[in-house]
Order: structure tokens, then sequence, then C-alpha cells
């Protein structure tokens, strides 16, 4: 009888937990189709600078993404700052937009890796304005992949100060005058590289994780203001700084040019609060995470074998810094 009550109850705790299991995986794995179909293609017009300020920031902006992104927010009507670390980009990138958008454009040249001491300039440099925007995409690798312990302390200090020192700081001097002003967005531009760990790449990985966390916890604090955190989390991404990799075959077969991914990840603001910025970079993590993790670990250290070094010391393919 006793043995017959236990077995029960075991039964019903697995059915139970079957359930629930099974409820997640439907609820994760739906969530992707649905968020495609709402996100990306749903049509809805939204004017930017009425809803979140005249003003957006764009670090990283001389190259890549952050460039798109500043010809991008210029388009929906707004105002841009750019800030990054060559001046001369900046120059002609500010002449570009203002011929092509009847926008205001200002920019600052400063560089990340300093540290902490430049965040006074930054802060000088923005007060005034009334930013409504502001987009967090700075950040820096090694130059190829590289075991942990070969890669040189300035170097080290220079990933933590611009991939994760940055966002934090900037942010940080941004979001007291969005929340006073009852209005905002802070769009943080991460990696898919920091959703797994990634061996070769385990410093860069890590500091994208950090933003992953750093963000979806400023999301949530923000849940009741009019003020929002948006994570991105993009897939491989083909810019100028990194089309050597152009001669890779898969990276070719799967990689999103710089223009037609920024186009779309500017289309899912106000639309959802972490997202991969382009659609089919939202199929590609779905299948990622459908992996295990020390699978995919195994995989990737396969995959950069080739791309450490030649036999005269040189690396293969770099990957480049943008800050």
């Amino acid at each position: 009888m006793l043995e017959s009550v236990i077995s029960d109850s075991v039964v019903a705790v697995l059915a139970v937990l079957g359930i629930y299991a099974t409820l997640n995986y439907l609820i994760v794995n739906c969530r992707t189709p649905v968020g495609i179909l709402c996100n990306y293609f749903a049509t809805r017009r939204v004017s930017f600078p009425e809803r979140y300020g005249p003003w957006a920031v764009i670090t990283g902006s001389s190259d890549g993404i952050g460039k798109q992104y500043a010809f991008n927010l210029a388009a929906k009507g707004m105002n841009v700052m750019l800030i990054s670390r060559t001046e001369s980009k900046l120059v002609e990138i500010a002449k570009e937009i203002t011929i092509k958008y009847p926008v205001q454009v200002k920019w600052l040249a400063v560089d990340f890796s300093e540290g902490f001491k430049l965040y006074d300039k930054i802060e000088v440099a923005l007060a005034g304005l009334d930013i409504g925007i502001l987009v967090n995409n700075v950040g820096m690798a090694h130059e190829h992949p590289l075991e942990f312990e070969k890669i040189c302390l300035r170097e080290l200090e220079h990933i933590i100060q611009v991939n994760m020192g940055a966002t934090v700081m900037m942010t940080r001097i941004v979001l007291p005058e969005m929340k006073r002003r009852d209005r905002g967005l802070v769009v943080n531009v991460s990696s898919s590289a920091g959703l797994n760990h990634l061996p070769y790449l385990s410093m860069y990985a890590a500091t994208k994780a950090f933003l992953n966390s750093f963000s979806r916890a400023l999301k949530e604090e923000l849940f009741f203001t009019n003020v929002h955190c948006q994570l991105v989390i993009p897939m491989f991404v083909l810019t100028n700084i990194n089309a050597e990799w152009e001669t890779v075959w898969w990276w070719a077969m799967i990689a999103t040019n710089v223009e037609k991914f920024t186009r779309s990840a500017v289309g899912t603001i106000g639309r959802s609060g972490v997202t991969a910025g382009y659609w089919a970079h939202e199929i590609q993590i779905a299948l990622i995470r459908l992996m295990p993790g020390w699978l995919f670990a195994k995989m990737f250290y396969c995959i950069c074998q080739p791309f450490k070094k030649q036999p005269d010391g040189k690396p293969v393919i770099k990957i480049n810094n943008n800050y």
C-alpha cells in the first residue's frame, strides 16, 4: 500500500516536472517566430524625437554599426552627437549627415581606452543637450583568437575600459536627466559572444556577458518609468573593419551587411527590450540555444585553431577594434 502511494506520488511529481519543462521549452522557442513577426515585419510609425527626445548620442560611431546607427537615427529626425576615437572620420561623417538630413550634428573625439579620467570631458560636452537616445556601441577585442595568458596586461585593461567601463559610465552620465524628464532610451549593443563561453576569446566574451547582464538588470529597474533600456545581441555583422572574414566560407554565408543590420536594429526600437537586431540573427541565436553549452564551446575551440597564427607567427585574421 505504502509503496503504491509513493509510486503514485513520484509519477505525479515527474508528470508536473514534465509539463513544466515542456511549457518552458515551448515558450522559449515559440517566442522567436512570434517576436520576428512582431518586431521585424509589423509596420508602425513612431517619432523618435517626440517619444524620446531630440538628441541621440552614439559611441564608437566612426565605423561600422555605430556609424550606421548615426545615419539611421538622423533619418528618423534625431540630432546626433558622435563620440569616437578618430577625429578625421568624425568630421567626415558629420558632413555627410548634415548634407543628407536636416539635423544638427556634434562630435567629440575621445579614446575610451583611457579610462575614467575622460568622462568629465564627455559630461561637459553633453551638458545642455536634451538626450533622448544613448547608443552604447563602442567595443574592442584582441587582434586574433588567443590564449588568455598571452594577452598583454595593457590590452586586458583596454578591453575592460572600452567594453564595460564605457557603457557603464556613459549610462551613468545620461540616465539621471532621462529619468528627470521621464523619457529616453539606452541602447546597449552587445554580442552573441556573451551568450556562451568562448575559448580563445574568453575576455571579449566575458565583457559581452557583463553587458547582457547589466542591460537586462537596468531594463527591469526602469520598468515602471518612461525611460527604457534595449539590449541588442547581434550575431555576425560584416563591416569594413572585419572584411577579411569574407574569405571564410561559413562567415560569408551567415554574416549580415552592416547597413541592412543596423536599419533593422533601429526598426526594433520601441518594439523589443532584448533583440538580435535582425530576423536572421534571431533564428541563428535560437538554434545556438538548442545546443548544449559544452558542445558549442568545443566547436568554437576547433573553429579558432586555423585563426590563431600562421607558421610565421602572424595572425591569419585579425579582429579589429572600433572605439
